[in-house]
């Protein structure tokens, strides 16, 4: 029988020959292909004209939709339409 070792000096240069190349090709994508995807585009009907922070966990939102705009209190438990805004712009 050979007695050579099973892991040898080549191999574990070839694994971490192969891992670099696939970490390379990771950052490339990462940094170059992706950002030309647009996975979350900017809503384009619901625009957040203001944001207040009332205390922790609870804001305060001017929201508009169209020509209309709505005072909106979120707290991490419940949503609360508060009342229509008058004479708001963008």
């Amino acid at each position: 029988m050979n007695s050579s070792p099973i892991i040898t000096l080549g191999y574990v240069i070839q694994v971490f020959l192969s891992l670099g190349i696939v970490i390379a090709i990771m950052l490339v994508a990462a940094r170059y292909i992706l950002p030309r995807f647009k996975i979350s585009a900017p809503g384009k009907m619901i625009e957040v004209l203001d944001r207040v922070i009332l205390e922790p966990q609870v804001s305060a939102y001017v929201l508009k939709a169209g020509k209309k705009s709505w005072l909106v209190v979120i707290s991490n438990k419940q949503i609360a339409r508060i009342d229509e805004v008058e004479g708001t712009s963008t």
